[in-house]
């Protein structure tokens, strides 16, 4: 999924903007090459609610 895509889930809207806003203020973030975990975490988070959200609209329909 790319940032372009957009979900259906709640969540996981809440848990890619909250990784934006972290990004955004995290110098870390921000320099190539640096390592955040905080960043990696929530970028993790969001990964993890769209894979759900796409298996859930995937899933037949009885």
């Amino acid at each position: 999924m790319t940032a372009v895509e957009q979900t259906k889930d709640p969540f996981a809207d809440e848990a890619w903007r909250a990784a934006i806003d972290h990004a955004a203020g995290c110098l870390a973030c921000r320099t190539p090459g640096a390592g955040c975990e905080t960043g990696e975490l929530l970028l993790r988070a969001y990964e993890e609610a769209a894979r759900l959200t796409r298996s859930e609209s995937d899933a037949p329909t009885n």
